[in-house]
């Protein structure tokens, strides 16, 4: 069995740089006898001299240059082990991958990202872009650690965190009309072209919305179908249509259309995002971030303005 350790590979490595057993000695900080020593109980493990020693110079022998080439690469992997597990010994290890459905600039996003940023300093984060089909299926397979959706699941093997619940608002292209009104009549939008999600993507949302403009006594004129929000705003600031979307997108500090509150809003129809997670949470990143999305949630809940009551529809403005 082999006796060799990384002081063994940093010691040849040392020699090799150096070309000089006293130079490598100090930068060892040790002093040359007990080196040459650790050298020859190196050469005699490996079964062959790795350096050639003259009175005056010493070389590499051609094992000596192709052990020194492995012996980098060891000790880099040594040092970059030693780094890993300092850090998650501190909660600050890896590389958090979190995806968004939609666009990631809300000011909900904004304010997560930042704390925990402000929180945790040394975590790398990577944001991925996907629908909530794309992201349960990342999560199971281990490719994203948590995912923002706009709707709720029903998967044993994931966890769920609210962030928050309000009524869908509606997405005006700049120049619309209505978007003059602080309310938009729900009627008002009867004659509207429509932009919507491809029912397979969000069932149960799209039923909903369909229903309750049908009991408000008008059919959905739909016309352009998106697979996440990010593309539906896109095309109504091209002017396009308009778009049910969560009344969070409203928050945006730059925004090339309007989002307004309908009166009366949607029944049964709410802009939901919640947070999911592997229910068996193995890792330490995702526990810090779902008490950050806690803590945002709780902040965005005490600041937030009483709802004004709906005015009645004749009065809507």
């Amino acid at each position: 069995m082999s006796r060799l350790e990384l002081r063994h590979f940093r010691y040849a490595v040392a020699v090799a740089d150096t070309l000089h057993f006293g130079q490598a000695a100090q930068r060892l900080h040790m002093s040359q006898p007990p080196l040459s020593h650790q050298i020859r109980q190196l050469e005699e493990e490996l079964g062959t001299p790795i350096f050639q020693r003259t009175k005056r110079h010493v070389q590499l022998t051609k094992a000596g240059e192709m052990f020194i080439q492995e012996a980098r690469v060891v000790l880099a992997q040594a040092e970059h082990a030693t780094k890993v597990a300092e850090r998650i010994g501190e909660d600050e290890a890896g590389q958090l991958i979190v995806a968004i459905a939609g666009p990631p600039d809300t000011q909900f996003f904004i304010d997560v990202f930042r704390l925990f940023a402000k929180r945790h300093p040394q975590v790398r984060i990577a944001l991925r872009s996907l629908s909530t089909t794309q992201q349960i299926d990342a999560i199971r397979e281990g490719r994203i650690h948590a995912g923002f959706m706009g709707s709720t699941i029903d998967d044993p093997d994931l966890a769920i965190e609210t962030a928050f619940d309000e009524p869908v608002a509606i997405a005006l292209p700049l120049e619309h009309p209505l978007a003059k009104r602080r309310y938009v009549p729900l009627l008002a939008l009867a004659h509207e072209r429509h932009i919507m999600f491809a029912r397979r993507l969000h069932p149960y949302v799209f039923d909903a919305v369909v229903g309750a403009c049908r009991e408000a006594g008008f059919t959905l004129n739909v016309v352009h179908e998106v697979d996440t929000v990010h593309m539906a705003c896109a095309l109504v600031a091209a002017g396009l249509g308009v778009c049910w979307v969560p009344s969070e997108i409203g928050e945006r500090p730059t925004s090339a259309m309007h989002v307004r509150p309908v009166r009366p809003a949607l029944p049964r129809v709410d802009s939901r995002l919640v947070l999911a997670f592997k229910r068996d949470l193995s890792c330490d990143l995702v526990k810090l971030f779902v008490a950050v999305v806690r803590d945002v949630k709780s902040m965005k809940v005490a600041k937030k303005p009483e709802r004004v009551k709906a005015a009645p529809r004749s009065q809507a403005s």
